[in-house]
């Protein structure tokens, strides 16, 4: 019974998207910069757009439960957030959500996910380098990818500050601060002035400014799971600032609505 209502499900997520499981046009690579000799990192998390064409793909050839291990956990959205029941429904699943960056994935999954996409490139015939690995960053990866090897940043773009001069905001977090309360000598977590008051999620992959490599949202939006397990860096949304930093670790354990992942690409042979 549970393999059926696998299979439906799939079935109607495909038929909903209506998407091309042709990659061809993003193995252009534009969407990646060089960061070591051989080592290029997407600019963006991963979106809920690629994910799906891996769903789709995979569910041609695969098994319906292993299909199902793959898909996105919705549920995250009511276990880690409140008032955000839409969201079960529709974050993954409606086109409006699609440059938004995927969560609820395993690591597990997001392993499956850069294996399939190391199988679509290494196939495809107009291909830039002949053979690559997609893979999550290493955590000396993804920190250079952050600071460009420059160890006293603070924030991927470069101040300790959270605002630019205009007052504009660098990263997506929880907008709160600490204070410490004299009585209880505790600190206090509490709303920004002026913040902005209601649910806070996701921003879109391409949101606010990218660093000097050309990498957005490294701190802050979701943090981002690397090669080493049960650990996610840069911190996220449901973070305040102090958590988003480059040296920001989350330790994690299952899926979670704050957590995705970016992707590198390894040259193997040129």
């Amino acid at each position: 019974m549970k393999k059926i209502f696998y299979t439906l499900f799939v079935f109607g997520l495909i038929t909903t998207l209506s998407f091309n499981s042709t990659v061809g046009d993003w193995f252009d690579l534009k969407q990646f910069v060089q960061v070591k000799t051989d080592v290029w990192v997407s600019k963006y998390e991963v979106s809920n757009a690629e994910y799906k064409k891996f769903i789709t793909d995979v569910s041609k050839n695969n098994e319906a439960i292993f299909v199902h291990t793959v898909l996105p956990d919705t549920l995250v959205w009511r276990n880690d957030i409140s008032n955000t029941e839409p969201f079960v429904k529709f974050y993954f699943r409606n086109n409006s959500y699609d440059h938004y960056p995927v969560v609820g994935v395993s690591y597990e999954a997001a392993n499956a996910y850069c294996k399939w996409l190391t199988d679509q490139y290494n196939q495809y015939p107009r291909k830039k380098f002949q053979k690559v690995l997609f893979k999550l960053l290493s955590k000396d990866e993804w920190v250079f990818a952050a600071n460009k090897g420059d160890t006293t940043k603070v924030y991927t773009w470069g101040t300790g500050f959270i605002q630019n001069n205009r007052k504009q905001y660098l990263c997506n977090y929880k907008h709160t601060v600490f204070t410490l309360d004299s009585a209880t000598k505790k600190y206090i977590e509490s709303p920004e002035p002026n913040a902005i008051k209601g649910t806070t999620i996701t921003a879109p992959i391409h949101s606010f400014y990218p660093n000097s490599f050309g990498i957005y949202n490294m701190c802050g939006n979701v943090a981002e799971m690397i090669e080493e397990k049960g650990i996610a860096k840069g911190g996220s949304f449901l973070e305040p600032a102090y958590n988003v930093r480059i040296s920001s670790e989350k330790i994690y354990n299952k899926t979670q609505a704050d957590i995705g992942f970016r992707i590198a690409l390894k040259i193997i042979e040129k």
